[in-house]
C-alpha cells in the first residue's frame, strides 16, 4: 500500500518527567487533530516537542516557521498534571499561524480564527484524529487502498452519528454546552481570557531567551521519528476536508475560495476588510467592521479617534469676533463645531455604540426545547433545531 510522508516528521518529549509515555501520546494526538488543517495548506512541521520552561506564562513557540514547534503540555508548578487537550490544540493552531505570519497582526488573527473554525467544524463532524474509525488500530492491513467514495461514506456516516448522539445530550457539537442558569458573560469572558493567555504565552522568537529554550529542548528531549501516514487514514482525512469545505462553500456561495499554501485563510481572507476592521482592546480579536462589540468577549468597540478639525480657510470680523466657519469641498460654508460640541458628539457616539452593544443578545433560546445556546452556534445542541434569527 502506498504511504504518504508524514506532516510532522518527529516528536520529542522529556523522558525525565512523570508520565512521559502519555506526553508522547499527547503530542501524536495533537498532530493527528490538526493534520487536515495542515494538509489543505501544504504545511509541515519538522519537530513537534513538549517543553517546560520556568517562565510560567509561556505556552508555545514556533521556531523558524515550523522547523520546531514547542508546546507546554503540563501545568506550571505541577509537572504531573497535563493541561486540557483543547487548550493545547488551540496553542498549536496559534503556533501554526506563525508558519505564515510573524507578528500578531490582523492577518495573523484572521488566519487563527479560520483555523479555529475549521477545527470546530471537524469536531462537529466527529473527527477525532487518525485511526478513530478503527478504535485506535491502523486502518491498513489490506493490499488495496480504501476508495475515495468509501472514505467519504465513512466520514459522512461518522458525522451523522455524531449529530445524532449530540441531539438530546445537552452539549453543543464540538464543545461543552452552556448550562441553563449559567452566567453567559462569564463563559464568554473565560473564553476570551484563554485567547489572551495563548497570545501572551507565545514566545517572541526574536529574543535570545527563545534560542536558549530551543537549545535546551535539543539536549533534554527524546526524539521519536514519525511513521509514514497510512494511505487509508489519509483518504479518511481528505474526506473530512471535503465535508468542511462543503460547509464553507454553503457559507460563502460562489465566492468560496478553499485554503491553500498561497492563501491559507481562504475565503475568510478575501472577505476581511482590514482597512475598516477593528481589534478588541481586551482579547485582541480582530472583528468585522460592522460589529459594535467584540464577537469573542462582548467588549464594546473602541470609539473611533476624532477627526482633526481643520482651521478656517478664511476669517472675517463680525461684531468684533472671529467667524467660526470654513469652506467645504463644495464651496458651501459650514459651521465648525466648537470644543464643547465636539466632545458632546463623541459622548453621544459612545453612548449609541454602548446601547447597541448591550441590545445585542449574547445567546439565543431554542424555540423547540428552550435550551440556551451561544450566538456562535446555529443549531441547538439539545434538539438540533436551527435558530430562528441571525
Amino acid at each position: 500500500m502506498q504511504e504518504q510522508d508524514p506532516l510532522v516528521s518527529e516528536y520529542q518529549h522529556e523522558k525525565s518527567r512523570p508520565r512521559e509515555a502519555e506526553a508522547l501520546q499527547t503530542l501524536r494526538k495533537i498532530a493527528s487533530l490538526v493534520k487536515p488543517i495542515m494538509r489543505q495548506r501544504g504545511w509541515r512541521v519538522g519537530i513537534l516537542t513538549e517543553f517546560y520552561p520556568p517562565e510560567q506564562n509561556l505556552l508555545g513557540l514556533n521556531w523558524n516557521r515550523g522547523q520546531k514547534i514547542c508546546l507546554r503540555l503540563r501545568y506550571p508548578g505541577d509537572e504531573r498534571q497535563f493541561l486540557p487537550l483543547e487548550q493545547v490544540v488551540d496553542t498549536m493552531l496559534h503556533e501554526l499561524c506563525h508558519n505564515v505570519h510573524g507578528p500578531h497582526n490582523e492577518a495573523f488573527h484572521n488566519l487563527w480564527n479560520q483555523l479555529r473554525d475549521e477545527h470546530e467544524s471537524l469536531l462537529r463532524k466527529g473527527y477525532t484524529g487518525e485511526g478513530f474509525l478503527s478504535e485506535g488500530r491502523k486502518l491498513g492491513g489490506s493490499t488495496r487502498r480504501i476508495p475515495m467514495h468509501e472514505a467519504q461514506r465513512r466520514a459522512r456516516a461518522a458525522a451523522e452519528k455524531r449529530r445524532t448522539l449530540a441531539a438530546g445530550s445537552g452539549q453543543k457539537l464540538g464543545g461543552s454546552g452552556v448550562r441553563r442558569g449559567a452566567d453567559i458573560r462569564k463563559v464568554i469572558a473565560d473564553a476570551a481570557q484563554r485567547r489572551i493567555d495563548i497570545m501572551r504565552g507565545c514566545a517572541d522568537t526574536d529574543s535570545a531567551r527563545v534560542r536558549e529554550i530551543v537549545d535546551q529542548t535539543n539536549k533534554s528531549g527524546s526524539k521519536t521519528k514519525a511513521e509514514d501516514d497510512d494511505a487509508d487514514e489519509e483518504a479518511i482525512m481528505l474526506a473530512y476536508i471535503d465535508l468542511v469545505q462543503e460547509e464553507e462553500r454553503e457559507k460563502y456561495g460562489n465566492g468560496y475560495i478553499p485554503p491553500s499554501k498561497d492563501n491559507p485563510a481562504g475565503s475568510q481572507a478575501s472577505a476581511a476588510d482590514f482597512s475598516s476592521s477593528w481589534t478588541c482592546n481586551i482579547c485582541t480579536l480582530v472583528n468585522p467592521p460592522n460589529y459594535l462589540c467584540c464577537d469573542a468577549c462582548g467588549t464594546d468597540r473602541p470609539s473611533p479617534p476624532s477627526s482633526p478639525v481643520r482651521p478656517p480657510a478664511s476669517t472675517s470680523r463680525s461684531s468684533g469676533s472671529a467667524s467660526n466657519t470654513n469652506i467645504t469641498a463644495s464651496g458651501n460654508r459650514s459651521r465648525l463645531p466648537d470644543k464643547t460640541s465636539k466632545f458632546e458628539n463623541i459622548r453621544a457616539l459612545n453612548a449609541e455604540i454602548a446601547r447597541k452593544a448591550q441590545a445585542q443578545p449574547v445567546g439565543w433560546q431554542c424555540a423547540g426545547c428552550a435550551n440556551w445556546m451561544e450566538n456562535q452556534w446555529w443549531t441547538c445542541g439539545n434538539c438540533g433545531m436551527m435558530k430562528t434569527s441571525s
